[in-house]
């Protein structure tokens, strides 16, 4: 049993009971993950589920029909992640988590993570550790509320993998999000900036629209 597991258990069997879970689900033009685009620019639709704990623990489970770039990459994503937060005040919170991404039919490409998330009133910082080797990932938030809208910028950065020079660089990317009939819409540019060789570099616009369901 790895340690992902062991966390899951311990949550679900001696913590508070759930004080909320959240379902939501997404259809996008395509899959962008720290700048890179997974799927080609290809449409992908995706869905996770957010247990949370009255006590500041929470855990949770994604999967999205992403990263089939080309015929030789996985064509599914499946991600748990469980971990604690703590609120310091309304505008102060720090979480930290552990993160399992796989790939069912391509599991070299599996990795996990540990991330530690700060956000003080606008803004969000998170530093992810990769474990294994994986390269480690830090990345800046901002966002802006207005109406039923959410204005966001975002900066990466992100150092290559198994000497794979296209994830070596640092991403950009801002947008919006509108609720619209308990949907969200969301609008944004993403621009990647590798280290390596201008011919990486990389950009475009991506749409998604999602629906999140309380219970």
């Amino acid at each position: 049993m790895n340690f992902l597991n062991k966390i899951l258990i311990f949550l679900l069997f001696h913590s508070a009971t759930f004080s909320e879970a959240e379902i939501n689900l997404s259809l996008n033009s395509d899959s962008i993950w720290r700048g890179i685009t997974q799927n080609n620019g290809e449409s992908t639709i995706g869905a996770n589920v957010i247990f949370s704990l009255d006590n500041g623990f929470f855990s949770g489970a994604w999967i999205e029909n992403c990263c089939s770039e080309t015929s030789s990459y996985p064509t599914k994503e499946i991600g748990f992640f469980a971990g604690y937060e703590k609120n310091f005040s309304d505008n102060l919170a720090l979480s930290f988590n552990y993160i399992g991404t796989n790939y069912p039919n391509s599991k070299i490409d599996n990795f996990d993570e540990i991330e530690l998330n700060f956000s003080f009133y606008d803004f969000e910082i998170s530093y992810f550790k990769g474990l294994d080797d994986f390269p480690d990932y830090y990345e800046i938030f901002y966002k802006y509320d207005f109406l039923n809208n959410s204005l966001f910028l975002i900066y990466g950065d992100f150092e290559s993998f198994k000497n794979d020079n296209k994830s070596n660089g640092s991403n950009y990317s801002f947008g919006i999000d509108t609720m619209m009939k308990g949907f969200t819409l969301s609008f944004y540019y993403y621009y990647f900036n590798a280290n390596d060789s201008r011919d990486l570099d990389d950009d475009g616009i991506v749409f998604s629209l999602s629906k999140m369901t309380t219970f």
